[in-house]
């Protein structure tokens, strides 16, 4: 019988024990400036893509910023830029992938000093048969 037990209460422990579900991420935690974001829009109709805009805003010295505050996966960013104070929920999604409130986001590049990632906003609504994409780069440093 004690053969047999200590067995069975070591699988049952096995079983029991929490599986660990937090997405990995890169370290991008922290107060990053934002020094360019280039906006795309365009639509897709057939595999084709007809660009509408595509704007660049440079953001020189360190008075616009992203500051992710990322705890397990969760957590909130604060962003400032062009004088306007905002927060988002934050969200990892995969060790690519992130949400800004609901906007899915792509990390592109992190280093130790630099953080480039674009956003993927798309909109079928607008056009029938059409889906309208906009996209922001944005590239960042500390």
């Amino acid at each position: 019988m004690k053969k047999l037990l200590v067995p069975a209460l070591l699988t049952l422990a096995a079983c029991n024990k929490k599986e660990d579900t937090t997405v990995r991420q890169p370290d991008y935690d922290g107060k990053w400036y934002i020094h360019q974001v280039v906006e795309k829009e365009y639509t897709l109709e057939d595999g084709d893509t007809a660009y509408t805009r595509y704007d660049v805003k440079d953001y020189p010295g360190t008075a616009n910023y992203m500051d992710f505050q990322i705890d397990r996966g969760k957590g909130n960013t604060i962003v400032y830029l062009d004088n306007k104070l905002d927060s988002m929920s934050y969200e990892a999604v995969s060790h690519v992938y992130f949400r800004l409130d609901t906007t899915l986001c792509e990390v592109t590049r992190v280093t130790d000093s630099t953080f480039q990632f674009n956003t993927l906003i798309f909109d079928g609504a607008p056009i029938p048969d059409r889906v309208q994409v906009t996209q922001h780069f944005f590239t960042l440093s500390r």
